[in-house]
Order: structure tokens, then sequence, then C-alpha cells
């Protein structure tokens, strides 16, 4: 029975939270796909179960139109979700390729960003059969940036490097475009590194910031936030960056498993979401303090969050 959604036309300031049903017993990442949507105080409006999705939806970006974008890199899916009727449009195919991020450019072009990886030689046996080939070739992905135009066609392959991560098949898993739009800020989730690629000059400029490799510590998820620092997650505390890779401020966390990161559009505060316990806080910038909390009661879902801009 097909179950009904229940997502209502977005209004300023509502928070969408991407946390899917893992209820698929033979791989813990799929599931029905699921959107979630709350007003700004937490509290709930609806919910829309995705259509072409099978497992982890994440990555959900608003674009300049307003219109909601999401991922699912097991079956490629893009997905777009109007915000005046609140319904989802049929999938665009960008390519057969692993994304999980977008981000836009003044001039109305775009980024996407690939997932995963190497070869399925690279994906550990017990869970081999739930990864595929791209068309024509032996590789499950490549880990590469690419351009779009605003017209949804490809201008541009970035061949970016990745780095070494728990899973080692994972590309470049989380990016953010600097505002001089000269290069995008990038990382592989669970490496120690923030790497950068210059996209007007096709190269690998050197990291921002690399933690040590004797360092049982590591990156997951980046943003730049509107006064050019960049807010890393830590599975345990967020880190400030600056433009020189040095650490301003260390915000720490109860727990561990916290990787999405999303600057409120007043300024004032960070959404900051735990992948492992599926939660998600609103932490005021200066103080430090949780002004709000959110608890979806799922366990390695909650992959993503967005606050509408309106």
């Amino acid at each position: 029975m097909t179950k009904q959604s229940t997502l209502q036309p977005f209004a300023p300031g509502d928070i969408f939270i991407g946390a899917t049903d893992l209820n698929n017993p033979n791989d813990d990442h799929a599931g029905e796909g699921r959107i979630f949507q709350y007003d700004k105080d937490f509290n709930e409006k609806g919910v829309l179960y995705t259509k072409g999705t099978t497992h982890l939806v994440l990555g959900l970006t608003f674009a300049p139109d307003g219109v909601l974008w999401a991922f699912d890199t097991s079956t490629y899916a893009v997905l777009h979700i109007d915000p005046k009727t609140a319904t989802q449009r049929p999938l665009k195919s960008y390519g057969t390729r692993s994304y999980s991020g977008v981000c836009f450019a003044k001039d109305g072009s775009f980024f996407l960003n690939e997932h995963i990886t190497g070869t399925l030689d690279d994906v550990p046996e017990q869970i081999r059969a739930n990864y595929h080939t791209m068309p024509g070739s032996d590789r499950i992905g490549d880990g590469n940036i690419y351009k779009f135009n605003a017209g949804g066609d490809l201008v541009e392959t970035y061949e970016t490097e990745t780095s070494t991560s728990f899973a080692g098949f994972l590309g470049a898993t989380s990016m953010a475009l600097h505002a001089s739009e000269k290069y995008i800020t990038y990382t592989t989730e669970t490496s120690k590194r923030i790497m950068r690629y210059d996209i007007v000059n096709h190269r690998q400029m050197a990291d921002l910031y690399t933690l040590p490799a004797e360092a049982r510590e590591f990156v997951f998820c980046l943003e730049y936030m509107a006064d050019g620092t960049l807010a890393v997650t830590r599975g345990a505390k967020v880190e400030l960056i600056d433009e020189e890779g040095q650490v301003v401020r260390t915000y720490p966390l109860e727990g561990r498993g916290w990787a999405g990161i999303h600057e409120s559009h007043d300024r004032t505060a960070f959404f900051i979401t735990n992948f492992l316990e599926g939660r998600a806080i609103k932490l005021d910038k200066d103080s430090g303090e949780i002004v709000n909390a959110l608890s979806l009661n799922i366990e390695r879902a909650l992959a993503g969050l967005a606050e509408y801009p309106g």
C-alpha cells in the first residue's frame, strides 16, 4: 500500500530532514526514502515519501529558485522538490554517477560531487552485491566533481584527489564553493584531509587543513559560513577554520556521530545533525549553547538537513 505524503507548501524557516526508513534487512543503508518537514521550532508539518530511491536520501540543499535538491547515491537519483506544490518532480539524470551534494554558482551553473570511487574489488565482499558498476566501466565511481551549466549539461570534469576513509571507497563526499568561485573545498568522509581544487586552472591545490596521521580524529562534512570561515564537523565537535587553515573556534558536542552542518539563514546559529543517533540540534554561534533539539529515534539514517530561506 502506497503511503500518503503530507508535505506542505514551503514557508520561510521550514526545516527539511532526510531520514530514510532503513527497513531492508539485507542492506543497512537501504529502505524507503523520506523527507520530513518541520517548522522553525522543530514542530513536524509533513513528510514526503520519495519516488525512485532505494537507499539513504542525503545532501539536502535549496537551489536559488527555492527547489529542494536531494540525492540517493545507490540509484544515481537526483530529486527536486517543488516549494509551491510540495511535490517531487520527475527524477532528472545528470549521468549515472553517485552524486551526494550540490553547490550553485552566481551564473546559474552548479557543481555535483561524486560520493564513491574505485572498483567493486574495493568494496567489502559482504556488501558488494549492493553496488554496481557504471555503464561501460568496471568502476563504481571516480570521486570527481562535475560542473553543469544552468540547463543541466555537463561542461567540466574536475579530477579531484580523494583520501583514505574507513569504507575505503569514498570519494568527494562533502564540498563547498568558495565565495570567489575560484575553487571548491571538499573532503572524503572519515579522512584526515580538507582538500581544495582550483576550478579555474583545473589543478589540485594544497590542502587547507590536514590532521596528524597518528590522531584518532577525522573530518566528516563542511560548509562555508556567510563570513567566509569554514565550518567542519569532526564527530564530537565543530571547528571553524579560516582562510589560512587555522582553527579559530571549536564547539564541543556531546557524544559522537555529528556529521551534517548548516548555517541558519539569519546567521546566528548552526544546524548540526547526528547520523549515528538520528538527532538534530540548533546551536547558537555566539554562546555555543543548544537552543533547540530534535530526535527522530532512528539510527544511521539522518543524512541531510536544509532550511528554506523563503
